[in-house]
């Protein structure tokens, strides 16, 4: 459901389920957790996912808590047109850094 790897600092997360509810959310946080004390910047690639549904995107809200209370940044990274859309209508593309690829995700991670 999620593959992990280091790029550098940055800690990236691939979700490869379809849908992301509050299951995969968990498996995102749990994952997460246990690198914060060494890891400061995620990232998590969300390109695969076609529907996140009010757990998936709660978890996400309190992943991106979690983060931000150790000083760290979370970058969503290659979400399709459906998936911004209801980031958007939901408001949380305003609480979220939105990249397009992983390439920009990770440039934007290494800024101060």
């Amino acid at each position: 459901m999620v593959s992990t790897e280091e790029l550098g600092d940055v800690f990236v997360l691939r979700v490869e389920a379809v849908r992301l509810d509050s299951a995969v959310g968990t498996i995102i946080r749990n994952a997460v957790v246990s690198k914060l004390e060494n890891s400061k910047k995620f990232a998590v690639d969300i390109g695969n996912v076609k529907l996140v549904d009010s757990g998936g995107l709660g978890s996400l809200v309190a992943l991106l808590k979690n983060i931000s209370n150790h000083q760290g940044k979370l970058a969503l990274v290659g979400m399709n047109k459906s998936v911004r859309m209801m980031f958007e209508l939901s408001r949380m593309d305003r609480q979220f850094s939105l990249l397009e690829d992983m390439p920009k995700a990770i440039a934007f991670l290494q800024q101060a």
